[in-house]
């Protein structure tokens, strides 16, 4: 008996080891169970948000108490009753909406002792955005195309793309969780590229380098996830000849007037010099 008391009295509550994301309207498990299963006569489970004292769902003297549950939550959280007596707490809630969100706790009661596990329950939300202005950049400038993805779902199933809409030219690829570089036009290789550093926080904002005028036009960040896709666009409008490119054309234009006049006295000196030898042989002879 003493063996059988201490194999009961001591237990560990389990729960999932990373956040649970689901999308709004569905269904969604919600995890909790021991190792070995409790005596039922005196096991008592409840389920609670950790921001308030509201019952999600409780299990008491062998059996569910729908009664006792919240209202928001009657109908819609219901234990898998099959389960209870092999150590399953879990939790099934249906109909997901946004209050739903949060933190949960489960917690186990026998008479010697209790225990506990949390969790925290995200809905899914695909959000991307950039910059709602255009971008005006002169020829060799770089510019910087703005895209950030607001959501919970795991990078490594994320699939970003940088495309050219009227053109349907792709410039970049993040997909299973690495850039495709393979997949790059080739009319943008070593000109566009993701800032690394950033992609951990979900800024996949793109760096295109030495504009040209054919860049003209819009592009877009599109996002693909299970739960859906999103987008942000961009337009880009070159402003011809960068402050170099100017000066260099103003320059030219300034010193080739200095050039032919140089050219012309040149020739005229030559010339004349031609003429006075003339003269110098006819007198000489």
């Amino acid at each position: 008996l003493a063996v059988l008391f201490s194999f009961f009295s001591s237990f560990l509550v389990h729960g999932p080891a990373e956040p649970i994301v689901t999308q709004e309207s569905g269904d969604v498990l919600l995890p909790c169970f021991v190792e070995n299963p409790l005596p039922l006569e005196e096991l008592e489970v409840v389920w609670k948000r950790t921001d308030s004292e509201a019952i999600v769902h409780l299990f008491q003297e062998r059996e569910s108490r729908p009664e006792s549950q919240d209202p928001f939550y009657m109908d819609r959280a219901q234990f898998f009753t099959q389960e209870i007596p092999k150590g399953n707490f879990s939790l099934l809630l249906k109909n997901i909406t946004t209050k739903d969100e949060g933190k949960y706790k489960c917690i186990v009661y026998t008479d010697q002792e209790q225990n506990e596990t949390l969790m925290e329950m995200n809905i899914e939300r695909l959000l991307v955005t950039g910059s709602d202005k255009p971008i005006y950049a002169h020829a060799d400038e770089d510019v910087i195309l703005q895209c950030f993805v607001h959501t919970h779902v795991p990078l490594s199933e994320l699939e970003v793309e940088w495309i050219k809409t009227d053109s349907d030219i792709l410039l970049l690829l993040f997909s299973e969780g690495e850039i495709k570089s393979e997949s790059q036009n080739e009319r943008y290789l070593g000109r566009a590229e993701f800032f690394t550093e950033g992609i951990p926080n979900r800024n996949f904002s793109m760096k295109l380098r030495n504009i040209r005028i054919e860049d003209k036009g819009e592009y877009m960040c599109k996002v693909h996830a299970d739960t859906g896709s999103a987008n942000t666009t961009v337009q880009i409008q070159p402003l011809g000849f960068s402050s170099l490119h100017r000066f260099i054309l103003v320059l030219a234009l300034a010193v080739t007037p200095l050039v032919l006049v140089t050219c012309a006295l040149s020739l005229w000196g030559f010339k004349k010099r031609g003429n006075q030898f003339k003269i110098d042989c006819v007198f000489t002879i």
